[in-house]
């Protein structure tokens, strides 16, 4: 059983830790590369709707996961700049 200490009900302070492990779990620092993989799965069920054929999918779903890598990677590269700077 939980016990009651400062911060609210047990349940809440639960609540609220849980929530925040999973994101932190899942977002992280780079919010990119959560976005992206979802972004990614979405894209590709609305061209499989759209009957676009699969070898084109998988060519924008590639294109699209190299530049959410390549702005990932430039924003770690920018924040590290400025720091040294």
């Amino acid at each position: 059983m939980l016990v009651a200490a400062q911060g609210g009900p047990p349940l809440m302070r639960y609540l609220r830790a849980f929530g925040a492990f999973w994101y932190d779990f899942l977002v992280g620092d780079r919010w990119e590369l959560f976005v992206g993989p979802i972004l990614a799965l979405l894209v590709a069920r609305l061209l499989t709707w759209g009957h676009v054929p699969g070898a084109l999918t998988g060519l924008i779903l590639f294109v699209l996961v190299a530049l959410i890598g390549t702005l990932s990677v430039a924003a770690v590269l920018r924040e590290v700049g400025r720091k040294a700077a």
